[in-house]
């Protein structure tokens, strides 16, 4: 073989795998890494992808859950009266007495109870009386028909003795009873203390 055309062959081989050499390290090398880095992208930009959707589908769950507690909240809030209505739900409960034949010895109610941290107030009346027994169930089940929520707490019940006997066929029942309702706060009047409203 000719030496000039030996030299050829090697520097042309020479050429090409310095060629080939330079082109890995200054295209390949290069558009390898490039790789990487768009297959690390799209790794984390899949990853926030997935974890956004299952944000979604949670808000939506979330929302939903929101939806049915705020519906519910207000069939609560129909059943409770408001501050304007409990002057007028005081004067029903005394007419349901009056309505019974029941004249209070005691009719007090108490002053309104603000549960800030739970989001309602209670207010309490306190009762005593004497009734035959058809009207203590015809008062209670009156009260219990009202159309704002009132409900007995405590309820004592004994008999009243005509000198030292007890009539067995109908006594008279000294009754003794606390009845509450209660009364929703709104977000912004629940920063009040225990008690009171600012």
């Amino acid at each position: 073989m000719d030496k000039d055309l030996l030299k050829k062959v090697l520097i042309t081989i020479v050429l090409l795998v310095a060629l080939g050499y330079a082109g890995n390290v200054y295209v390949l090398e290069p558009k390898k890494e490039h790789i990487v880095r768009l297959d690390r992208e799209i790794k984390s930009v899949t990853l926030k992808i997935e974890k956004g959707r299952r944000a979604l589908r949670r808000e939506k769950a979330l929302s939903r859950e929101i939806a049915e507690l705020e519906a519910k909240l207000e069939t609560i809030k129909a059943v409770l009266p408001t501050k304007e209505e409990i002057p007028g739900l005081i004067r029903e409960i005394s007419r349901l007495g009056y309505y019974n034949r029941i004249n209070y010895a005691l009719f007090q109610p108490g002053k309104e109870v603000v549960k800030a941290d739970q989001g309602y107030a209670i207010l309490a009346i306190k009762l005593e009386f004497k009734a035959f027994y058809p009207q203590l169930v015809s008062l209670l089940s009156g009260i219990s028909k009202m159309e704002r929520l009132v409900k007995p707490v405590t309820l004592e019940v004994g008999y009243v003795s005509r000198g030292r006997k007890v009539i067995p066929e109908n006594p008279r029942l000294m009754v003794k009873c606390t009845l509450e309702t209660y009364r929703y706060m709104p977000l912004q009047k629940r920063k009040g203390k225990e008690g009171g409203e600012k």
